[in-house]
């Protein structure tokens, strides 16, 4: 039972409100600049201007999605960062339109225009991303954790630490029965915290799916929302936060929650539309990387150059994917295995090829015939299913959809070789099933291309996210220490990456 849950993040659709705004202001900012220069709003002189105005206007918010302006806590970061990236962005403008107006001479933009549009826009980034932004990091007023054992605290003293900034309390009401242990403010039962006509304001209250089951805690949770408190789940919370939801607090109602909240017209109908025209778009610019990696293959050993391998497609139908091969002929001569950084089957070259996805490119021809889709879960060797299935926790979920050349989780946690690389996959593939939709593909594609360019998501991957699992994992040790012990945690997790880099 989930009523009163949201029922889906806006987290996507706010980064695609803040992305169409920053398109927005480059428009807006050539207008300004044609009008100064010409003393006139010239749309004649907009429309000529249009291909160098409408490049930039996509690459100056992509610049700032991969410099993170649009996360959540994006206004947390330093000020010499966001400079560094507002720099870069604005340079990138500047690059694009004197680069499509070398190319088509009769769209290029004056130095007048230029540098009154670029002055304008300067500005405007300025207010936008330094000022306004700071105001606005406060996400929520006060938050209040139903607790009612150690997992329930666990989880509010991870998010306390992600979420302290973002809200002005974080506090913490029991069931009436268990004694917190934390060190979070503590408001009391839920009963009489929201007892009376004057109890404070809460923006939302977390609880879990359990605490729902429970006919006792349900009648008041049920209550509280015909009152207005806004109801989260821990996963949902999760969500929230980290882009994924951990397997250990997935239960059928919040898959059945999935299922209900993903786009199924999107499904049924436009993910094929979208399929087709990226897969068409990204062969004809990936030719040359495809050339380049057929003659690596070709020279490094002897061999055919495609691999071909039969894999589980959506319902586990069999399917046949295409790659360039970049580990030797009889490398699956003892089966299926784990294939990690240091794979001595890998041929020369073939680690270039794998870290950044040059082998992946041929699978382009299986999105054509329909076999996969452009974005959506990895698919996986069929004599692996079984074996995965039989360890993780709703593996087959992952079926119920078309696999695809990317996904969520390969943009977000580096190559897995293990059960357990397997299973924090499947909690990003999760996510994506329940929130899929042409905004989220378009991000999931930007991030791809940020990580080939990077060449591969660092080890670890998101580190806020182990270390969230990481306090689950000491509730269940029975530690009572839960909250300093994740947070120190955290802590040097932080300091030693400032160190390395």
């Amino acid at each position: 039972m989930a009523i009163g849950l949201r029922k889906n993040s806006t987290h996507w659709r706010t980064v695609a409100a803040n992305f169409l705004f920053d398109v927005a202001i480059v428009w807006f900012s050539f207008a300004v600049g044609v009008w100064i220069r010409f003393s006139i709003l010239s749309l004649e002189k907009l429309f000529e201007y249009g291909p160098g105005v409408l490049i930039s206007s996509l690459v100056l918010p992509v610049v700032f999605y991969v410099g993170g302006f649009y996360s959540p806590k994006s206004q947390q970061g330093d000020l010499v960062t966001r400079i560094r990236w507002l720099s870069f962005g604005f340079l990138s403008v500047v690059l694009v339109v004197l680069a499509v107006g070398s190319i088509d001479f009769s769209s290029r933009i004056g130095r007048g225009v230029l540098a009154a549009s670029g002055s304008i826009l300067v500005l405007l980034l300025s207010v936008r991303h330094l000022f306004i932004g700071d105001r606005n990091t406060k996400r929520w007023k006060n938050v209040l954790c139903l607790v009612t054992g150690e997992e329930d605290e666990a989880a509010a003293a991870m998010l306390n630490y992600l979420w302290g900034k973002e809200s002005e309390a974080v506090g913490l009401v029991n069931d009436g029965r268990y004694s917190p242990k934390s060190s979070l403010p503590r408001k009391g039962s839920v009963q009489q915290f929201f007892s009376g006509d004057n109890s404070p304001r809460v923006d939302f209250l977390l609880v879990r799916d359990q605490h729902l089951a429970n006919p006792r805690l349900g009648r008041i949770l049920r209550r509280l929302r015909y009152e207005g408190v806004e109801i989260m789940s821990l996963a949902d919370a999760c969500e929230e936060a980290y882009h994924a939801v951990p397997l250990g607090l997935i239960t059928d109602s919040w898959l059945f929650r999935a299922s209900n909240a993903a786009g199924l017209f999107y499904i049924k109908k436009l993910k094929r539309l979208f399929d087709i025209i990226a897969a068409l778009f990204f062969l004809v610019v990936l030719s040359p990387l495809l050339a380049i990696g057929a003659l690596i293959v070709k020279l490094s050993s002897q061999g055919p150059i495609l691999f071909r391998q039969v894999r589980a497609g959506r319902l586990e139908r069999p399917i046949t994917v295409i790659k360039l091969r970049t580990m030797t002929v009889d490398s699956e001569a003892r089966g299926a295995q784990w294939s990690g950084s240091d794979d001595p089957r890998i041929i020369k070259g073939g680690h270039f090829l794998r870290k950044f996805r040059i082998d992946e490119i041929p699978q382009l021809i299986n999105v054509l015939r329909g076999d996969m889709s452009f974005v959506g879960p990895r698919p996986e060797q069929l004599s692996m299913i079984e074996t995965l299935d039989d360890q993780i926790s709703f593996y087959r979920e992952r079926l119920l959809i078309q696999p695809g050349l990317t996904g969520w989780a390969q943009v977000r946690y580096p190559y897995g070789a293990s059960v357990k690389d397997a299973a924090r996959k499947l909690e990003y593939d999760l996510y994506y099933m329940k929130h899929m939709s042409v905004i989220f593909d378009c991000f999931i594609m930007i991030e791809t291309i940020k990580i080939i360019l990077s060449g591969g998501v660092p080890q670890g991957g998101d580190r806020a996210y182990l270390e969230f699992l990481r306090s689950l994992e000491f509730s269940r040790m029975g530690d009572h220490r839960l909250e300093s012990k994740a947070q120190i945690a955290v802590s040097e997790q932080i300091d030693g990456s400032a160190k390395s880099s």
